[in-house]
């Protein structure tokens, strides 16, 4: 394993090198907390498949111990024994340019996502047929040459002029922070690893609605959809796990548990992420362009439609207008200085009270919304309305009362509705969130959605969809691996009842809602 722990007479272990950073749900803790890392050993046997090959490695296994040489921290590995008795790579080819990466210490692994439908998940495509020949531990399409190695069973692709576009990295040693392909255990938590080659010309882009740069190259991902409050800051509503390699490749993490993305920081020649999760699950995306790269991502998640030529109009909003006469007065306004815009967006006070969820306008405020709408669209104007996830549990809520006689809410451990505790700052601890895992659910709530199209609207805005707790308890999907695709499935919800291909989204990952 090359230079170990005694070489460094500053070595220190146990707690001491835990301190740093550990945290249960936190793949990225497991890099310096005292968790067992479970790697490919000497390469067992390599066989053809039916959509290419697989891997069966004899597993080793290291802890990491902190140790400095003079000011530098470094995070050195101790020999530890494997907790797993084998470990298993299999190779897809999905087309000619696509292969698919999964890991982990079962020879064959269940789809996480298969309660929910496909078009509501972030892989909806089907690998093609793919020609291939199989020999000396090599993998050739008519687009990629894919090489495993013999001793380590590094997976490395090659295009057909032979240049190297990918490669996954392997090291025993390195002084600095590189954990490349694993599975982690700390007491009853997993986590995959990862790491690839980064040349140092190469340049990295993508990871989803980034605030900071265009570039990932040095910078910290904050990847868990959150309140970014605003577009200054490395938080975001909306994390895809996918990025775009000036070397020609494209990946695609085929994962919604919680992720860690380390582009160029710990190490500057090395890409790595991390799923909270017992198997990785990753897409190799060959191209000579960027186009060609995106294609392929699509055909993996799903091509957007075009959403109808209004929408890319002005909207006028503000938190909020609070009756027909303040947001028809703005639509006269807008229409008397010749402003051009194409629709009015009524936010939280449409209904009954202020945020008071309900689906129904208030009658007071916002009666005959048929007329209203009417009105408004005969001046061009579109009608926009808000809602979201979450129902404030009171009284005078019909929605809220239906949500929870029929069993729609997440729940938590004991069998209730989930609510945050009262200590969670920043989130509503009374509300109740609608669990869109559940079929039913989502065909209640599509209802109702659909409704208020009949009544005229001609949008939706899915506020919120980035709140949902990981440790609430779903239906059809573990909630450690639902957080960021709950707003998928929110949103394709939504979607599905509209009248035309368009939602607001505040929050949402790879994937595409569909309206079938």
């Amino acid at each position: 394993m090359g230079p170990g722990t005694n070489d460094y007479p500053q070595f220190k272990e146990g707690a001491e090198a835990a301190k740093t950073r550990v945290s249960a749900t936190d793949p990225d803790a497991y890099r310096f907390a005292p968790a067992v890392h479970n790697r490919p050993g000497a390469v067992e046997r390599v066989e053809r498949t039916e959509l290419g090959a697989a891997v069966v490695f004899e597993p080793t296994a290291r802890k990491s111990v902190l140790s400095y040489t003079h000011e530098t921290a470094l995070h050195l590995y101790k020999p530890a024994a494997p907790t797993v008795e084998r470990l298993y790579l299999r190779i897809e080819l999905w087309a000619e340019n696509v292969f698919r990466l999964v890991f982990s210490d079962r020879e064959k692994t269940d789809d996480p996502y298969a309660g929910l439908p496909r078009d509501m998940r972030m892989l909806i495509a089907e690998p093609e047929p793919v020609k291939f020949t199989f020999e000396d531990n090599t993998i050739r399409t008519g687009a990629l040459t894919i090489e495993i190695g013999g001793v380590d069973g590094c997976v490395r692709a090659f295009d057909t002029d032979g240049k190297e576009v990918f490669s996954e990295l392997r090291t025993d040693f390195k002084a600095a922070d590189i954990y490349d392909l694993s599975l982690s255990e700390n007491d009853k938590d997993r986590a995959c690893f990862e790491a690839v080659s980064l040349d140092p010309d190469e340049v990295i882009y993508g990871l989803g609605e980034r605030f900071d740069s265009v570039t990932r190259n040095g910078r910290t991902v904050d990847f868990h959809n959150k309140d970014a409050v605003g577009t200054t800051s490395r938080r975001s509503y909306v994390n895809v796990p996918f990025f775009l390699s000036t070397k020609g490749y494209g990946l695609f993490l085929n994962s919604a548990a919680k992720t860690d993305w380390q582009i160029a920081t710990y190490d500057l020649g090395a890409a790595q992420f991390a799923v909270m999760d017992d198997r990785l699950d990753y897409f190799v995306i060959a191209g000579a362009t960027p186009k060609e790269i995106l294609k392929g991502y699509c055909r993996l998640t799903g091509f957007a439609p075009l959403p109808p030529l209004w929408s890319f109009g002005l909207w006028l909003s503000r938190n909020s207008y609070v009756s027909w006469e303040v947001a028809e007065s703005v639509a006269e306004e807008a229409r008397a200085r010749d402003i051009p815009c194409d629709v009015i967006h009524l936010d939280t006070a449409w209904f009954r009270e202020d945020w008071n969820c309900d689906l129904k306008f208030s009658k007071e405020r916002f009666p005959d919304p048929e007329e209203h709408i009417k009105k408004l669209g005969e001046r061009g104007f579109h009608v926009s309305l808000w809602q979201y996830n979450f129902i404030p549990p009171r009284d005078n809520n019909t929605h809220y009362h239906e949500a929870l006689e029929r069993g729609y809410l997440v729940r938590d451990r004991d069998g209730a509705p989930y609510r945050y505790p009262k200590d969670r700052q920043g989130s509503w601890t009374d509300d109740v969130i609608v669990d869109f895992s559940d079929p039913e659910a989502r065909k209640w709530y599509a209802g109702k959605i659909r409704g208020l199209m009949e009544t005229g609207a001609a949008a939706i805005k899915t506020d919120f969809g980035e709140g949902v707790p990981e440790d609430g308890v779903y239906r059809c999907v573990d909630g450690r691996r639902f957080h960021d695709l709950y707003s998928l499935v929110y949103n394709a919800t939504v979607f599905g009842a509209s009248k035309d291909d368009l939602v607001w989204a505040r929050s949402g990952t790879a994937g595409r809602p569909s309206s079938g």
